[in-house]
């Protein structure tokens, strides 16, 4: 009969002695080939249960250490030709091994436990980490992990806070990564979105001082047919562009800047009241719903509070007084 550390009842300290006996005991073994390492080990454990049936449960350890005593040093167990350092070395290779791998299984079973059977607020941050970094991995399926390990982490923080649970720093590398990730993408979406404005801005004043450039080119003198059909195609465009290419030049001659610079301080001036105009907004709505904000955005915005968006909403209601006024005085003159 085998009788495992549990079956004999020793306390840690004997549990570990008598695990280290058996090693040394193994060690003297390795490389013997007329000897079973398994049977004199059995031998071992079934003398040492019957010399303890009558010792105090736990087994302390010095009732054990007796016992060992009485056995002999471990060296004995081995044959007289004492195995080589190489297969003693190979022995204990090979114990690491198995109990490196027995430990990797054993956590491996602690995780899975801990997915299907632990606490909900842990498992919902496992499963999260779980399918952003499965999402990282592959990249292919990356979109998608990061939706759903969006809302895995979202509920592992809704449970942890409905029950009181105050998030650990372990807790919050499994949850925070897609959460941030996604809220960070939204928030500088809804922030500099109206950076468009300025870039489309921009682009129309390019075209603007392009046709104004085109129209003013001189025409050349048509020295053969195809020249003057070219020529004739070319009069028809400027009929046709005649009263825009007046309107770009009213355009221009409000923005004081080389035509060359043109479209850039253009897309400055727009993107400045654009920016201006909807942080504004931004800020009254933030102001007025905090508490959204926060939700919406946590963890970045946590710390948010109604006196930022009203800072914010008045700091640049101010900037938009001149703003405004340079955009009457632009509007009187194109009319």
């Amino acid at each position: 009969m085998t009788f495992t550390p549990a079956d004999l009842d020793l306390s840690p300290e004997a549990a570990a002695r008598f695990d280290s006996y058996l090693s040394q005991v193994r060690a003297a073994l390795a490389g013997t080939g007329d000897v079973n390492p398994g049977e004199i080990e059995a031998d071992i454990r079934e003398h040492v249960e019957n010399e303890l049936h009558a010792a105090p449960r736990p087994v302390p350890l010095a009732a054990l250490d007796a016992v060992l005593t009485k056995l002999g040093p471990p060296s004995q167990w081995g044959t007289t030709n004492d195995p080589t350092l190489l297969h003693r070395a190979r022995h204990l290779f090979r114990e690491r091994l198995l109990a490196a791998r027995a430990g990797t299984v054993e956590r491996a079973k602690r995780v899975r436990f801990t997915l299907w059977n632990g606490p909900e607020d842990w498992r919902l941050a496992y499963l999260a980490f779980g399918v952003f970094a499965l999402g990282a991995l592959t990249m292919i399926v990356f979109p998608i992990a990061l939706v759903v390990s969006y809302i895995l982490a979202r509920a592992g923080l809704a449970v942890a806070a409905e029950k009181g649970i105050a998030l650990g720093a372990g807790r919050k590398w499994l949850l925070y990564p897609p959460v941030v990730l996604v809220n960070l993408v939204l928030l500088i979406a809804l922030v500099v979105w109206p950076v468009a404005a300025a870039g489309i801005t921009g682009r129309e004043v390019a075209a603007s001082a392009h046709r104004i450039e085109n129209f003013d080119r001189p025409d050349p003198v048509p020295r053969n047919a195809r020249e003057m059909r070219d020529a004739q195609s070319r009069q028809e465009w400027k009929d046709r562009v005649a009263s825009q290419v007046e309107e770009d030049r009213k355009l221009l001659a409000m923005i004081p800047a080389n035509p060359r610079w043109a479209p850039l301080v253009a897309a400055l001036f727009v993107g400045f009241g654009a920016f201006a105009l909807w942080w504004a907004v931004l800020g009254s709505v933030t102001a007025t719903f905090p508490l959204s904000t926060r939700a919406v955005f946590h963890p970045l915005c946590n710390s948010f509070e109604p006196r930022h968006g009203r800072w914010v909403a008045v700091a640049c209601v101010v900037l938009l007084i001149p703003w405004g006024a340079a955009v009457y005085d632009i509007i009187a003159a194109l009319v």
